[in-house]
């Protein structure tokens, strides 16, 4: 059963990945539970994607099998100025335009512990994406038709308890990366489209550390290294492809983690974590072999943020509710908003439920809603280095509600020694 819970995982992430954001966080139904709060201090065979030193807290093999359902509101909704210039130069005017996708992105987890000091464990997750589609003749169709990114990563790790206080864990990450983005070629219904295609796979590392300094408390933090991508495809316009490349570096990623029991049915979380997104500028599409520049892809992000707080409440011994809020701060400002990824800071509000059925299952249900703050402005005038003829101007809304599922297994009784 393990070996099938990761074969599902590896089979849909392939098929498609559907995030608010670059990032993808749809990596735990119990964390979502509690928007996100107090993950790397561990608690769930999941929370080792934040911390891998929390595999510490597995006493017997388990294997754990996620499914998240995202459905996706965000909507761009053009000027009056810039329908009016595209409907002058022969384009076809738009009012609001939907552009999110719906979609189904799992994670998978296998661990087990072997000795009182060692686990190991394995997991499989998605840890970036971005799935947009507009309308084939839309108002900012030669910015934007559709955009597709998808990561996979394997992630084969192992923690050590030092101490009854200490314990660190490292692994090791193996990450497909797959970019394909689409515009018009012009502002004319109808216009064909230009199709940038290209992927990699690339290693990196994380490492983690979790610390009990007092009773009832945990406090854990982890890190998620840069990966480099070195993409290679093609980008195609006019009917001829040109074999082309692009380096891209996915951020690193530092997550800090709270946990503290209040009493012996309630804990309280926290969580910060910080993405180092602003190392990621301008992408240079490059011919292969000649090294000349054929387009450029300005990003010019700043580093994200996500701050967040949540608690666990046991209101019986099979049932366990859960709630969170948090605030993120987005990658891109007013500036820098493009089409493909329009979204404001966003307030994020979840609440979930675990069914302990015995002692070996564990169900968990989580709903968050993610709500973005403001009407995002998005303008590209001439000047901007995304400018291609055509000012656009727009405001966007975001509202992304996410429906997470979980069930853990144990397989066997392999207790560790008292601490």
């Amino acid at each position: 059963m393990a070996c099938g819970l990761l074969t599902f995982s590896l089979l849909a992430s392939v098929s498609g990945a559907k995030a608010g954001a670059f990032e993808v966080r749809t990596q735990s139904a119990a964390g979502f539970g509690t928007a996100i709060a107090g993950v790397a201090a561990g608690g769930q065979l999941s929370y080792s994607y934040w911390n891998p030193a929390t595999l510490s807290d597995i006493d017997s093999l388990q294997v754990e099998g996620v499914a998240n359902g995202i459905f996706s509101s965000i909507n761009l909704t053009p000027s009056a100025a810039t329908n009016a210039i595209l409907s002058g130069a022969g384009g076809v005017p738009s009012g609001r335009t939907g552009i999110g996708k719906d979609a189904l992105v799992p994670a998978s987890y296998i661990a087990m512990p072997l000795n009182d000091r060692v686990s190991i464990g394995l997991a499989i997750n998605s840890p970036f994406g971005l799935s947009t589609e507009a309308p084939y003749n839309w108002a900012g169709q030669v910015y934007a038709r559709d955009s597709g990114i998808l990561a996979l990563n394997v992630n084969p790790m192992a923690s050590y308890r030092v101490n009854d206080w200490l314990s660190l864990g490292a692994g090791l990450q193996v990450q497909y990366f797959k970019a394909r983005l689409t515009q018009a070629a012009g502002i004319a219904a109808g216009s064909p489209s230009a199709t940038l295609k290209a992927d990699d796979v690339g290693v990196g590392f994380n490492l983690g550390a979790q610390i009990r300094p007092w009773a009832g408390g945990t406090i854990g933090i982890g890190y998620r290294s840069a990966i480099s991508q070195d993409l290679d495809g093609s980008l195609k316009a006019f009917g001829t492809g040109t074999p082309a490349n692009a380096q891209l570096t996915t951020p690193d990623v530092i997550s800090f983690g709270i946990r503290q029991e209040v009493n012996p049915r309630m804990r309280v979380l926290g969580t910060v974590e910080w993405t180092n997104w602003s190392r990621i500028d301008t992408i240079n599409v490059k011919a292969s072999g000649s090294g000349v520049t054929l387009t450029q892809i300005p990003l010019r992000y700043r580093d994200g943020w996500l701050f967040s707080a949540g608690a666990e409440y046991d209101l019986d011994k099979k049932t366990t509710l859960r709630g969170g809020v948090g605030y993120e701060v987005a990658p891109v400002t007013d500036i820098t908003r493009g089409v493909n990824l329009p979204e404001p800071n966003q307030l994020i509000l979840s609440a979930g439920i675990a069914y302990h059925y015995n002692e070996r299952t564990t169900f968990d249900l989580a709903f968050t809603q993610s709500i973005g703050l403001g009407k995002g402005p998005v303008n590209i005038d001439p000047g901007d280095p995304r400018f291609v003829g055509l000012p656009f101007s727009a405001t966007s809304d975001l509202n992304v509600s996410i429906v997470s599922a979980s069930v853990r297994m144990k397989f066997d009784s392999m207790a560790r020694a008292s601490r």
